[in-house]
């Protein structure tokens, strides 16, 4: 508005008729002034930018690192003194529990004295929220650094640890200012599901919903590392959450969950055991083709003695759920690819596959192309079948043979139809060796898989002493002979996935 004019103006009290004392003076001119209304205050674009950068500084804190070197000269320090000489000091040592001050020397965490005083050091900054954090902050990427999760920790280092994540979550709301708080205030006070047993378990449904800014949003504001064992346990959290669901469910998320673990070693043992021993319970467990090929490429062939240990994790039944997919894929490759007409054996294929629960062991004698072609095939094929594979010396280079043990019997079936089975009883000497290079002919020769010692010895074709078709003959033999019944429903039924 515009100022008062001059006939607005109560007299001056400079007016000499004016015989008005001071106060009246006064009270005449406030009273013109407020009648005229307020002036409005005009916009200051720099000071608004000012307010906002106080509150952004305000609210965004300390930051939540400190130079590795001025860790390790307090922590050096502090571990001869025990005592802290300033709040610095504190803030430093809260930073560098995990570092190591010597080459030669544990840390603090792991050292379970020194660890207790530099605790117990901190209870005199408890009271005051804003001094108190500058250390919390530093317990946290502590906390965050160390392995406390890990399989090979230091026994003592474990124990502080979780020391540690129970002080964290005790003395959260005393970081917490009845004024303005930091964003990683507040990000830890509502996360505090990071101090318990299962810090991960509250972002692995975020994470598996797509949801994953939330999760970087926490990490950036409480200083987690890409290198912390939040990383890895969040990623097994996600694998936990997903066994929870139901069968089908499951089943879906497989593949997805098999990139999560990617070729980490750590990841791949916990997160494979965990979904493996979940797929047994999947009913009739239909063969899943990408959980097969991770499952042996991480720890080899599950039924091998040299591999037991790799598989000391899994239940019994996950471990025969592996074995059967594995044999199940060993004989569609015996009767498909090393098929001698170089057509596929589709009927053995099938006769074969019903016995595959029964199946406890296998074995391929190899022909000379077979074992030394350089084709991509034939490389892949051997990778597959290693430690399974012996030579097989025969005049035909593309012959092979397939070697299989079902309670007492040992069945040996060629690659070509032509080639009758052969079937051995455990239960009398075996007339040849699979530890060393075999035959297959003459009969009765060296080391032959033909010998006159079978006890079964049967030919693929059909129309043959009364059977319709050989399956038939083979399937009677197999149950009179050795008493061997292919169950009525398989318990894995082959699906690609």
């Amino acid at each position: 508005m515009d100022p008062l004019s001059l006939s607005d103006m109560p007299p001056s009290d400079t007016d000499p008729l004016d015989c008005r004392d001071p106060l009246t003076r006064l009270k005449d001119l406030l009273l013109a002034t407020n009648s005229r209304g307020v002036l409005p205050l005009r916009r200051c674009a720099e000071m608004d930018k000012v307010n906002a950068d106080l509150l952004k500084q305000a609210t965004s804190g300390t930051l939540n690192y400190e130079p590795r070197d001025l860790q390790v000269e307090a922590v050096r320090k502090f571990w001869d003194t025990g005592a802290f000489d300033s709040l610095r000091e504190a803030r430093l040592v809260s930073f560098g529990l995990a570092v190591k001050p010597w080459p030669d020397r544990s840390c603090l965490m792991e050292e379970s004295k020194r660890f207790g005083a530099a605790i117990a050091g901190l209870r005199e900054w408890e009271d005051s929220p804003r001094q108190f954090r500058k250390c919390y902050q530093g317990l946290l990427r502590s906390y965050f650094d160390y392995d406390g999760m890990g399989r090979d920790i230091h026994p003592e280092g474990q124990k502080n640890w979780s020391r540690l994540q129970t002080y964290l979550d005790e003395r959260a709301n005393l970081i917490k200012d009845a004024a303005i708080n930091p964003d990683w205030v507040t990000c830890s006070l509502e996360n505090k599901a990071l101090f318990s047993k299962t810090p991960c378990a509250k972002f692995a449904q975020d994470v598996l919903d797509g949801l994953e800014d939330k999760v970087k949003l926490v990490r950036n504001l409480l200083g987690i590392s890409d290198a912390s064992w939040f990383t890895r346990e969040l990623v097994l959290s996600q694998i936990a959450r997903a066994c929870e669901e139901d069968h089908g469910t499951f089943g879906e998320m497989v593949d997805a969950l098999l990139k999560l673990l990617g070729n980490n070693e750590v990841l791949r043992d916990r997160g494979l055991q965990m979904m493996l021993n979940r797929y047994a319970k999947v009913p009739q467990t239909p063969q899943h083709r990408n959980l097969k090929d991770y499952s042996v490429n991480a720890w080899g062939n599950p039924w091998l003695p040299s591999n037991e240990h790799k598989w000391g994790g899994v239940t019994s039944e996950a471990r025969q759920m592996v074995g059967d997919w594995l044999k199940l894929e060993f004989i569609e490759l015996f009767f498909t690819k090393l098929a001698q007409d170089g057509l596929s054996d589709t009927r053995r294929v099938k006769f074969w596959t019903k016995y595959v629960p029964l199946i406890e062991n296998i074995h391929f004698a190899l022909g000379s192309y077979a074992m030394s072609s350089r084709e991509r095939d034939y490389v892949e094929l051997r990778t597959k079948l290693k430690g399974l594979t012996v030579s097989l010396e025969d005049s035909n280079q593309h012959n092979n043979a397939f070697v299989m043990t079902m309670g007492d019997l040992v069945a040996v079936e060629f690659s070509g139809t032509s080639n009758a089975f052969y079937g051995y009883s455990l239960k009398k000497s075996l007339p040849f060796s699979l530890a060393k290079a075999v035959r297959s002919s003459p009969v009765n020769g060296r080391n032959s898989l033909k010998n006159d010692a079978r006890v079964l010895y049967l030919i693929h074709k059909d129309n043959v002493h009364g059977y319709s078709d050989w399956e038939e003959r083979f399937k009677s033999e197999l149950y009179e002979k050795f008493r061997l019944v292919a169950p009525k429903r398989q318990s894995r039924r082959s699906q690609a996935t």
